[in-house]
């Protein structure tokens, strides 16, 4: 096929998912999976070939023609197409082919950079360009454009103040091109002091890091991590970070005490209680993990996925009593034979305090499945049998309700 033959397709997947010029949310999610699909299969194709600028130009054309068509992505189509692009063009670039070489799409990226396309997908390939090309050339192209970018912004955000947050992004570029370039670290810091974000304060921690500065890298996490501490959402993301980094220094000391405070912040996540008992002599290990038990549980936090895994099971009754009839629904298998009143009971007061609720016919489906629910459990046929006939005594009026009862 000639690449005009694959741009016709192209073409053709758009015009079959969308409806003048829009492709609303059912049509959207047809076109990702349509030009996903044509796209891998036409790699393959043009890679074996040795055709790369050929897919190098019908990945662009497909891009453009994603960014320009109006549609309801909101069920994340465009980020689905986005990667998929990246990963195509991550073959060409890897390969370094001399007909496609990393000088040429360079060009097209910048020439794509010019307000043509709607300001998301113009970011996603300023994204793609900052991650990529790393010769001194092209270096300081970028640093000449990220400049410009920077003074266009913020001349913009007298008017548009969210233009701002584009220019401090810029800069955070511009660092991590210092960084690339290895300039002196004074320099790098010096620049640094501008910037303000955490995202910001992560990328001079990586250059730190990359050249040698282990102290200052953890100095620097340090900060995140208070910060992130005082934060009333995800406290885990910088504690993590700094978790490894101790790991990797072998600061044991530091690492382990890092290890028990995530155990707090990340309670329930499997990953860091399987960590945390790699570090407990075996010998110690129950009387230390019912300590954590005890602890958390006096807060009113009930990790169920790790009594589950240590076979605590009264533990893990007790935080599903605290939780809802969706945990004992997955927790059941581990708790129906050995506590059949308990499981019986939550069901019971689910659906006493249910049905003062349930207003639809959804919600009635729901509660008499529940009262069928109880049905595998000692007594649980006779005491379903009783609940229906005293909501069919109360509520004679909802026929909704008296259909779903049928039978039970």
């Amino acid at each position: 096929m000639t690449l005009q033959e694959y741009k016709s397709d192209v073409t053709s997947i758009f015009r079959r998912n969308t409806y003048r010029g829009f492709a609303d949310w059912r049509q959207c999610g047809n076109l990702e999976y349509e030009l996903i699909n044509y796209l891998d299969k036409a790699a393959k194709t043009l890679i074996k070939a040795n055709r790369d600028k050929d897919l190098f130009d019908l990945v662009g054309v497909s891009y453009v023609k994603w960014a320009n068509t109006d549609k309801d992505d909101s069920n994340g189509e465009t980020q689905s197409f986005v990667g998929t692009a990246f990963e195509l063009w991550d073959q060409i670039y890897d390969r370094k082919r001399p007909e496609m070489p990393h000088e040429k799409m360079f060009a097209w990226f910048m020439k794509k950079m010019d307000g043509s396309l709607i300001d998301y997908m113009e970011e996603f390939i300023l994204e793609y360009v900052m991650a990529h090309f790393q010769e001194a050339e092209i270096q300081k192209e970028k640093l000449n454009f990220l400049n410009q970018r920077i003074a266009r912004r913020e001349a913009e955000a007298v008017e548009k103040s969210w233009r701002r947050y584009e220019a401090q992004r810029c800069r955070e570029y511009v660092l991590q091109i210092y960084g690339e370039q290895r300039r002196p670290i004074d320099e790098i810091r010096e620049y640094a002091k501008s910037l303000t974000s955490d995202s910001a304060k992560e990328r001079l921690a990586r250059i730190e890091l990359d050249y040698g500065n282990r102290d200052e890298c953890i100095t620097i996490y340090i900060e995140l991590v208070n910060k992130e501490d005082g934060s009333p959402f995800n406290k885990s993301k910088y504690n993590r970070v700094l978790k490894n980094l101790y790991k990797d220094f072998g600061m044991q000391e530091q690492y382990e005490g890092q290890v028990e405070k995530l155990l707090y912040i990340d309670v329930g996540k499997d990953d860091i209680f399987e960590e945390f008992k790699t570090l407990v002599p075996a010998e110690e290990w129950e009387q230390k993990r019912d300590r954590l038990f005890d602890d958390l549980e006096q807060k009113k936090r009930y990790p169920l996925s790790w009594y589950s895994s240590e076979k605590c099971y009264d533990r893990l009754m007790t935080g599903v009593e605290q939780s809802s009839i969706f945990m004992l629904e997955h927790y059941e298998g581990d708790l129906c034979q050995r506590y059949p009143d308990r499981c019986l009971a939550m069901l019971v007061s689910h659906v006493e305090s249910s049905v003062l609720r349930a207003t639809q016919r959804k919600q009635y489906r729901d509660l008499a499945d529940c009262l069928k629910w109880m049905h595998r459990y000692p007594g649980g046929k006779e005491t379903a049998r009783r609940l229906a006939e005293n909501y069919r005594e109360a509520y004679p009026r909802k026929r909704a309700l008296l259909d779903e009862l049928t039978g039970i």
